[in-house]
């Protein structure tokens, strides 16, 4: 059982009908996109209500768990406390056995009637003993600290965080995650659940969400988790749950519909969710900002949609895709099923089969519509976009790679892999491009992960390369710009610069021929 470190040694601890009939073809103003579903495919999607917010992966994953002692134990923001009296009750009690707490009871003298100290935390039935805000935390100054102790080895290490606001506390908390991470201390998949847990627990506390409890509730909810441990395992595997922030998806969610997919040739089904833009008009043709990735983009569409409610961005309808809510979405080896070992058959999805659907729902206008991938997403946006000539449909104008790991095993080992160096044989079928590319990436990003690369490019390095193979070739329709980031850190920043054209390609008129 995987274990989340603590202060204390803690624990961590569809239906639906379809929406159109199927034509053969959709219109906008500047293409035609030949809807290429077959007739099960077709008959399969099912628009719903938007599931999203009540964690449809939670009935079949965790359906079956044991009845908690309090309620929101499995799906809400709990903290336990203690208040003034227990504190100095406690400390009184290790001075009598000859623990030195003077200063400690003279601090917690001090403290104002009503005083509530957290001594627990449970995140949707994960613990957490580290980090902790004060109850009444308001966004502003703070302070708090953690212990990483990893069982395996032993080592610990206390870390006192300081920060402004919490916006700095984010970076803060992050850089100090990852910085464990790095020295061994935890690994990657503690790392981002235990980054997500805490950012929705310090979001709970300043919007006064989350539950408070008695310090004797809070230890029965402890004692519950070693009593049904093997139950509750499941609860450490957060993979199923999507990140995002539930008060400003809940806050866009009247602009969310929800579609349900499912292709043929990959056997799997996608969960897509379309965003419409404030002031939506059915009648005027907008541009598809396509973010795949899902299980990672619902915070970054809800920040999207809030620039576009301020006249700060364009307005787009934002489409994100992501597997079905049974599949587990943080899986690098499922992710690789779609970006690496099946490339273009999810390529196939997206420009015949999705789009089209859409297209026929949506009034899209293509030539600015956008396909947007991350990591092994960006390896995929590459792939995407010199491959796009050889499709009759032409959904995308503009593409954006994002820290694309060409070092991936998962891309790696594929008999194909070579092709990307040459951009799928591209400009040898064309001399000219019509799309515009946005290359992007973060500047500490190499050193993370530079134990995979061997004798293959860095990100970095890969995204320099392509820079270099588009200047050769004159092809000037594309932006480079590398963010004072790590690997996914800069999204949120990078996709508000593109909404708000702050990402100028260097020209845009070069001609496909």
């Amino acid at each position: 059982m995987f274990l989340l470190i603590s202060l204390l040694f803690g624990l961590e601890a569809c239906g639906g009908t379809n929406t159109s009939e199927k034509n053969s073809s959709t219109v906008t103003e500047s293409h035609v996109l030949v809807n290429k579903m077959s007739d099960a495919e077709f008959a399969s999607v099912k628009q719903t209500e938007f599931q999203l917010l009540d964690a449809p992966w939670a009935e079949e994953k965790y359906g079956n768990l044991p009845d908690a002692p309090v309620d929101g134990f499995y799906d809400d923001i709990i903290y336990g406390f203690k208040t003034k009296e227990e504190l100095i009750k406690e400390a009184e009690e290790e001075q009598k056995e000859g623990v030195d707490t003077a200063s400690l009871l003279r601090e917690y003298h001090a403290l104002p009637d009503g005083y509530k100290k957290i001594c627990g935390v449970i995140v949707e039935g994960r613990f957490y003993f580290s980090f902790f805000p004060e109850v009444d935390y308001d966004g502003s100054k703070g302070e708090t600290y953690a212990l990483f102790y990893n069982a395996d080895t032993n080592e610990q290490r206390i870390d006192h965080l300081e920060f402004a606001d919490f916006d700095e506390f984010k970076e803060v908390l992050r850089k100090d995650i990852d910085d464990r991470l790095k020295d061994g201390l935890i690994d990657e998949e503690y790392a981002d659940t235990t980054y997500n847990d805490i950012i929705a627990l310090y979001k709970a506390v300043i919007a006064e969400k989350a539950i408070g409890i008695s310090s004797d509730a809070f230890e029965q909810c402890l004692d519950f988790y070693y009593e049904h441990a093997g139950e509750l395992m499941v609860l450490e595997d957060a993979a199923y749950a999507w990140e995002m922030d539930k008060t400003a998806v809940e806050a866009i969610a009247d602009h969310v519909k929800e579609y349900h997919f499912f292709d043929d040739e990959l056997h799997m089904g996608f969960a897509v969710h379309v965003v419409t833009p404030p002031d939506y008009d059915s009648v005027k043709a907008y541009p598809a900002l396509v973010l795949t990735d899902a299980v990672w983009r619902f915070n970054d569409v809800a920040k999207l949609w809030t620039e576009m409610e301020n006249g700060k961005a364009n307005p787009y309808v934002m489409i994100t895709v992501g597997f079905e809510y049974d599949m587990d979405s943080w899986s690098n080896d499922n992710r690789a099923e779609i970006f690496c070992r099946n490339k273009k058959e999810f390529l196939n999805f997206l420009t015949d089969n999705m789009m089209p659907y859409l297209a026929d729902e949506y009034s899209l206008d293509f030539e600015e519509s956008v396909l947007f991938g991350h990591s092994q997403g960006g390896v995929f946006a590459h792939y995407a976009a010199f491959n796009s000539d050889l499709y009759e449909n032409q959904p995308f104008g503009k593409y954006i790679i994002g820290s694309p790991t060409f070092w991936t095993p998962y891309f790696t080992d594929q008999p194909d892999f070579d092709a990307y160096k040459n951009d799928y044989g591209y400009f040898e079928r064309r001399s000219t491009m019509n799309k515009e590319l946005y290359l992007t990436g973060g500047d500490d990003e190499d050193k993370d992960y530079e134990e995979y690369y061997g004798v293959n490019d860095s990100t970095l390095e890969g995204l320099l390369h392509l820079k270099e193979r588009l200047d050769s070739h004159g092809i000037t329709s594309y932006s480079y710009k590398i963010y004072d980031s790590n690997h996914y850190m800069y999204i949120p920043e990078m996709l508000i610069d593109f909404t708000e054209e702050k990402l100028i390609p260097n020209s845009s008129d070069a001609d496909m021929s």
